[in-house]
């Protein structure tokens, strides 16, 4: 079963040399989590770097809990940074970052996620219509907040 895809992007006041510098670091998710998402622990062992794990537990809405395990699979300043769930609720979880230089203190932030939940015709329909919906939620605040932080920076 093929796995599913998701897009998005949007312009920043900062440099990709900035953003990826935000991005690399696990602390700064609070930053860009929605109001209904909580961070109850982060675990990790510092900034981006190929191979290094992050272990992150949340609860959604304030009851749902969501345990995720990912490890940074790529990582090239100041372009790309790349994620993927080793252990958590989907069967496939890959996100890309990516940090197209626009000028000197402005780039366009890709967001990109191939994900499937569950690997039967329900785990592709669920991923086709639930999570993308979630996804397209999620990282419309993601965005959002993103830009406040870039602006903040100057």
């Amino acid at each position: 079963m093929m796995p599913s895809y998701f897009h998005t992007n949007t312009p920043l006041s900062a440099s990709a040399e900035v953003m990826f510098a935000f991005h690399s670091d696990p602390a700064n998710l609070t930053q860009v989590m929605p109001p209904t998402l909580t961070l109850v622990c982060l675990k990790t062992d510092g900034p981006a770097q190929e191979g290094r794990l992050i272990e992150l537990h949340c609860r959604d809405w304030g009851i749902i809990p969501m345990h995720w395990t990912c490890r940074w699979k790529t990582v090239q300043a100041p372009n790309l940074l790349v994620d993927e769930m080793v252990k958590g609720p989907f069967a496939v979880f890959i996100h890309e970052h990516r940090f197209e230089k626009q000028a000197a203190d402005s780039c366009v932030m890709h967001d990109a996620i191939t994900y499937q939940w569950g690997r039967s015709w329900w785990g592709k329909l669920v991923s086709a219509t639930a999570v993308k919906i979630y996804l397209i939620i999620l990282f419309k605040y993601r965005h959002y907040r993103t830009r406040k932080w870039a602006q903040s920076v100057k």
